[in-house]
């Protein structure tokens, strides 16, 4: 019989995977665009749990930096947590992106939640960069 622990760390750490290479992917398309160290993004965010009171914990801890909201998917039995940084904008390096990315992700497990997807918009170009579009597997 195989270990439940092994299987949820398996699915984890493929999560992680995949959110960072997709992570590496969108900094590439965000490069591209012609971005400077001044440029600020408005950055949302989508967590997902099938745990109500573990979706909510991981709302909580993320509104000590962000605005956040707990909504019932169209799946029964499952939350999102919706996140923005909302009307304020943040000027990231590649590192400190890459960074947030893996904190996002790494705060989601903590909680039995996946981090899903997020948006970086950049207002001075009139740009939006989306991970939902990225199959990095």
């Amino acid at each position: 019989m195989d270990d439940p622990q092994k299987i949820w760390g398996d699915y984890y750490d493929r999560i992680k995977r995949r959110r960072m290479a997709e992570a590496g992917l969108l900094w590439a398309e965000i490069e591209a665009a012609g971005i400077t160290a001044d440029t600020a993004f408005i950055m949302d965010f989508t967590h997902f749990g099938s745990v109500r009171g573990d979706v909510d914990d991981l709302a909580r801890q993320l509104s000590e930096n962000y605005d956040t909201k707990v909504v019932a998917r169209n799946e029964p039995s499952y939350w999102d947590v919706k996140g923005t940084t909302r009307p304020d904008g943040v000027c990231l390096t590649k590192a400190q992106y890459l960074a947030w990315v893996e904190f996002m992700v790494d705060v989601a497990h903590s909680y039995a939640c996946v981090f899903s997807d997020w948006t970086l918009e950049a207002p001075a170009l009139g740009r939006s960069f989306r991970s939902a579009h990225l199959d990095a597997d």
